[in-house]
C-alpha cells in the first residue's frame, strides 16, 4: 500500500522540524496513542487501532533516519500486535515558504495478519482518513508549540533599561571575587504546553464516512441484486 501527499503548516520550517521530533506533539496527534517515548534516538509507543471490525493494541518502534535538518528525513515504522503487523517506510521533505512550510510525504506500507483480512481497499481508505486527521491535528499543535517558544524567547521589554545599565562600563572598583559575582540568569524556560489531543470518536466518524463513500457503489449494486431476487421469488 502506498500513501503520498502534501500539507502546508502555518509555521516556519525550523518550527515545523522541531515539532516533528517532539514526542509530546506526536503523541497528541496520533489517534489512539497511549504512550510515546524517545529512547536512544528511537521512538517507542503503544497505539490502539481500529480498521472495520478489527481492533487491538499495537506496540511499535519508529526510527527517523538520514536526517538533513530542516529539510528531510526517512521514517521506518515497525509495529505489531495480536491482530497483525504493520511495516512502513516513509520519506518526508520540508520546504520553507516564508511564514509557512510545505511538507511532502511518500510512503510504502505492508500490513499482515488478521488486520489484512478486511481488504486492501478498506485499509487504504482508513489509512488516508487517519493521515488526514493526524495532519490537521499536527498543524494545530505545530502553531501552539511555535507560539509558546516565541513567547519564551521574546525579550522582556521592561528589563531593557536595566540590561543597558549592566552592559555600560562600571566605575573602576576592586575586582570582585567569584563568590561575589552575580548569578547568571538562566535562559527563559518554556512553560508546559497544552496540546490538542486527537479525538478517537471523530476519527472513527471520519473513517466511516470515507469508507461509506468508497463502498457506496458496491453496496448499491448489492442492494439492487437482492431486490431483483426478492422480486423473482415473489412472482
Amino acid at each position: 500500500m502506498r500513501l503520498a501527499g502534501e500539507y502546508v503548516f502555518a509555521a516556519e520550517v525550523q518550527e515545523v522540524w522541531d515539532a516533528l521530533f517532539d514526542p509530546a506533539v506526536l503523541a497528541a496527534v496520533l489517534p489512539g496513542c497511549e504512550k510515546l517515548e524517545l529512547v536512544d534516538g528511537s521512538y517507542f509507543g503503544e497505539i490502539k487501532v481500529k480498521v472495520g471490525p478489527i481492533q487491538g493494541k499495537f506496540t511499535g518502534k519508529v526510527d527517523l533516519l538520514d536526517q538533513v535538518p530542516p529539510k528531510s528525513y526517512r521514517m521506518v515504522i515497525d509495529g505489531k500486535g495480536p491482530q497483525g503487523f504493520v511495516k512502513a517506510t516513509a520519506r518526508i521533505t520540508l520546504e520553507g515558504q516564508g511564514a509557512t512550510t510545505k511538507i511532502t510525504y511518500d510512503s510504502d506500507a505492508q500490513v499482515g495478519g488478521k488486520i489484512a483480512t478486511v481488504g486492501e481497499r478498506l485499509i487504504e481508505t482508513s489509512a488516508k482518513a487517519i493521515v488526514k486527521q493526524s495532519l490537521e491535528g499536527l498543524g494545530e499543535n505545530v502553531v501552539i508549540r511555535a507560539e509558546a517558544h516565541r513567547k519564551a524567547k521574546a525579550p522582556d521589554v521592561a528589563s531593557g533599561p536595566a540590561a543597558e545599565e549592566i552592559v555600560s562600563p562600571p566605575a573602576v572598583e576592586p575586582a570582585a571575587s567569584v563568590s561575589d559575582a552575580a548569578p547568571v540568569e538562566p535562559s527563559p524556560a518554556v512553560a508546559p504546553i497544552e496540546y490538542k489531543r486527537a479525538d478517537a470518536s471523530k476519527l472513527a466518524g471520519a473513517v466511516a464516512k470515507e469508507v461509506g463513500k468508497t463502498f457506496a457503489p458496491i453496496i448499491g449494486v448489492a442492494l439492487l441484486v437482492v431486490a431483483i431476487i426478492i422480486y423473482l421469488i415473489a412472482r
